[in-house]
Formats: structure tokens, sequence, C-alpha cells
């Protein structure tokens, strides 16, 4: 899954993105996952997308 947010998503992009992957996946089970990658420091969420640390802090510079 990490290797969807090489560019920013959001919520409802990913969860198009994955859901011929994973039929049942719901957007709250997809929110909750990324809740806690957030959490974890895997992920990080600006202005309504989640990405990849390390991907858009190059552009606040």
């Amino acid at each position: 899954m990490l290797r969807l947010l090489g560019e920013p998503c959001s919520l409802e992009e990913l969860h198009t993105l994955l859901k011929p992957f994973y039929p049942g996946l719901s957007k709250a089970s997809l929110f909750a996952l990324l809740v806690r990658l957030r959490r974890e420091g895997r992920v990080l969420y600006r202005e309504g997308r989640f990405y990849l640390p390390g991907e858009e802090e190059e552009t606040d510079a």
C-alpha cells in the first residue's frame, strides 16, 4: 500500500486504487490503517492528502 503513496493521495483516491485488490476494504478500515501508519511516522497527512515522509517536505523549503 505504501508504494501507492508515491504521489500524495486523498482517502477517496487511495480507496479507489485499492478496491480491486481488496474488495471488502471499507473506507473506515483504510482510514484507521492510515491513522495508525501516521502515528508510527510512516505516512504524513496534510491538506486532505496522505503521502510518504520526504515526498512533499521538500516543497516547503
